[in-house]
């Protein structure tokens, strides 16, 4: 009898006996457990990615004033244009960088992903004002905002590989549920740090250097982040067993997984864009906008 049997993030093809009860995972018992320093260094990654994401949408309007030409409204949609842009490099590096972490390992794979986020943050961060460079400052917020996206995409597959691959056979289920909840915890402190600055600060601070603090404070982990994924263990088997000869159950498996992840994705990502929402339609003040963020985020937090 045939049967599917995922193992890491492969898909093997095996006929079953009646004394196969499990897979025996090579190498798995052998590897040392990892350690909660290297555990958060992998989540790390996974929450640092998408603070960067969401602090951009949730700052748009002061980027726009600050690194795009025209009134308040042609700058603030050129700002969100400039969001969306992040979107269309996420596949590719899904693509390039999971195939790079199938064949070289997991390990190279994050270290990589988490030099290009540290790269494209403090790039965004340090990048002149529109009245300092002109048309300059957009087109290396587009750079950014494609690199940002690159590194982001290649950073979800290699996680959630490894932490399926490092965790003990039992508790597979948990170290996976980590990476969901980072990206949670991740949007929670973004608003945090909005509510800070933006109570803290006057609106031309926050349109000036408010905004950039909040990326370098976000950038000022990546160090520590390389540091403790470089002490990883390697996941990786050095031996990739071959997938069964049909590749339709995986393929409609995939499908249905990338409806379940739009539809997620689409709802969460308008939830995020409310905070821009509230402060350039609706007119309400920066601090009350990042506050409602808060509210609304802390609760998705406590139902993860």
């Amino acid at each position: 009898m045939r049967h599917f049997v995922t193992l890491g993030n492969r898909l093997m093809l095996w006929d079953a006996c009646p004394e196969e009860e499990r897979v025996q995972e090579s190498g798995a018992a052998d590897r040392p457990p990892l350690t909660r320093a290297q555990v958060a260094s992998v989540t790390a990654g996974n929450a640092l990615e998408f603070y960067d994401f969401v602090t951009y949408s949730f700052f748009a309007t002061q980027i726009g004033r600050a690194l795009f030409p025209g009134d308040a409204s042609h700058s603030l949609l050129y700002s969100l244009a400039t969001f969306g842009v992040g979107f269309l490099t996420r596949p590719l590096g899904g693509l390039i960088i999971g195939r790079m972490a199938d064949r070289r390992g997991r390990k190279p794979a994050m270290i990589l992903t988490f030099s290009l986020m540290g790269v494209a943050m403090t790039g965004l961060a340090l990048t002149p004002s529109y009245a300092a460079i002109g048309m300059l400052a957009p087109v290396l917020a587009v750079a950014f905002r494609l690199l940002q996206g690159f590194s982001l995409g290649g950073e979800v597959g290699p996680n959630v590989a490894y932490l399926m691959e490092a965790a003990p056979p039992n508790r597979r289920g948990f170290f996976i549920s980590l990476n969901f909840a980072s990206a949670d915890l991740a949007v929670l402190v973004a608003g945090l740090v909005g509510l800070g600055l933006s109570s803290a600060l006057s609106a031309p601070q926050l349109e000036s250097w408010g905004w950039r603090a909040a990326f370098l404070l976000g950038a000022t982990i990546v160090p520590f982040g390389l540091r403790l994924r470089r002490t990883l263990v390697e996941t990786l088997p050095e031996e990739q067993t071959a997938a069964g000869p049909s590749a339709r159950p995986i393929v409609l498996l995939a499908a249905a997984g990338l409806l379940i992840i739009a539809g997620a994705t689409i709802s969460n990502y308008t939830l995020d864009y409310l905070t821009t929402y509230a402060q350039s339609t609706l007119h309400m003040a920066v601090p009350t906008a990042f506050a409602a963020t808060v509210i609304l985020d802390s609760s998705e937090s406590s139902a993860t």
